[in-house]
């Protein structure tokens, strides 16, 4: 149990320390999400139903860290959770490049999820849309890669 318990405690303080200083690198927008690389990183070694959990769990503190609103991110990454899970428990994934492809696919997934929640309830949307997205998009890919080299070394040989 302890050997399971400690990587992923270790990788959510990484998550929390890195959430908490992209904001002094980058100003006030942050557009790279953290939470989510976490969560494929998670969702992809856990499972349909862990990467569920995961994504119900890292979508309500993301949404904490970034919206006014809850419930927005927590739902996309609860469904992006649950589908990398599965692509997970499919799949055999090698490398960090996969995770950095899985990384910017639900950057956008979660992006246009919590768009259209926005344009649902009336709310107004950023302006200057595309560009942000499809940085946050590379910079959340490159965290997810660089979270799924730090769990290679942290998780024992035979995995979750």
């Amino acid at each position: 149990m302890h050997k399971r318990i400690t990587p992923v405690l270790v990788l959510l303080l990484i998550t929390v320390a890195l959430q908490t200083l992209l904001p002094l690198v980058s100003g006030d927008l942050t557009i790279a999400n953290p939470f989510l690389a976490l969560l494929v990183v998670l969702a992809l070694r856990g499972g349909k139903v862990s990467g569920m959990l995961w994504g119900a769990l890292l979508g309500g503190v993301s949404d904490a860290y970034f919206l006014p609103y809850v419930g927005f991110h927590g739902a996309a990454f609860t469904l992006a959770g649950y589908v990398l899970g599965w692509v997970g428990s499919k799949v055999v994934i090698r490398g960090v490049l996969p995770l950095a492809f899985f990384g910017g696919v639900t950057y956008l997934w979660d992006a246009g999820v919590v768009s259209l929640l926005y344009l649902a309830l009336g709310l107004p949307i950023a302006s200057p849309f595309l560009v942000p997205v499809l940085l946050g998009a590379a910079i959340t890919s490159a965290l997810a890669a660089a979270l799924e080299a730090v769990a290679r070394k942290l998780y024992p040989p035979e995995g979750l």
